[in-house]
């Protein structure tokens, strides 16, 4: 189970580790330049994980990950798995569930505690985690010695059928301001410090660059 948790865990967070390393030896982007919406990331190094990127939004910017490999409901409960072969199923005997709110409880310890945001049936749609060993391994990871990780992590799951995703919401700042990319807030897993930036970025198409010290990571508009 451990095992499973950390994979998110480091994969996830990598995600926005690879974005946010900015570089101003790369070309100036247009200042009308969008980058509002969804950017899968175009190399994910890992196979656990399907694909992941990150969501700008209203000035604020969020890290998804598909995690369907290792996280999803099916006929007889909660499958878990590590992206190879090899899975286990939590049966539903170990569900309990108030209202919009569903606990996984394997024999007094808590995998899972989330609250699910919209009415769509069985155990399809889309969470809030709030709790459990889940929510407790990725809060740690959040952080890297350097820096605290946030007060609150905001991490909702959305299941359907054998497909997950899982977001974390609302995690940093971002400010476009002639023609560069400004980050702020929560930069713990992202590489960066108060001091560093703003950064040079680049759209080209469907095609959003930005260049670290060593590479350029691509990410692809998700429509």
């Amino acid at each position: 189970m451990k095992k499973v948790i950390s994979s998110i865990a480091v994969c996830s967070l990598a995600v926005c580790a690879l974005a946010s390393c900015g570089s101003k030896k790369s070309e100036k982007a247009a200042e009308s330049a969008d980058i509002t919406g969804k950017w899968s990331i175009d190399s994910l190094e890992d196979d656990t994980l399907q694909n992941g990127g990150i969501i700008f939004q209203d000035g604020k910017g969020s890290v998804y990950t598909d995690s369907s490999k290792i996280l999803h409901f099916n006929d007889e409960g909660l499958e878990l798995g590590n992206g190879e072969s090899d899975s286990t199923v939590i049966s539903k005997e170990y569900f309990k569930e108030e209202g919009k709110k569903l606990t996984v409880d394997l024999s007094g310890m808590e995998l899972l505690v989330m609250t699910k945001l919209d009415d769509t049936e069985g155990y399809d749609g889309t969470y809030s985690l709030e709790g459990g060993l889940l929510y407790e391994e990725l809060s740690a990871e959040m952080s890297d010695g350097a820096e605290k990780k946030p007060e609150s992590v905001d991490i909702s799951l959305k299941f359907d059928g054998e497909s997950s995703e899982m977001l974390f919401n609302d995690l940093f700042n971002y400010e476009i301001k002639d023609g560069k990319l400004s980050f702020s807030g929560y930069s713990a897993i992202m590489g960066i410090t108060s001091d560093d930036g703003p950064y040079d970025y680049k759209i080209d198409g469907d095609k959003l660059s930005i260049t670290s010290q060593k590479k350029t990571e691509t990410f692809t508009r998700v429509k």
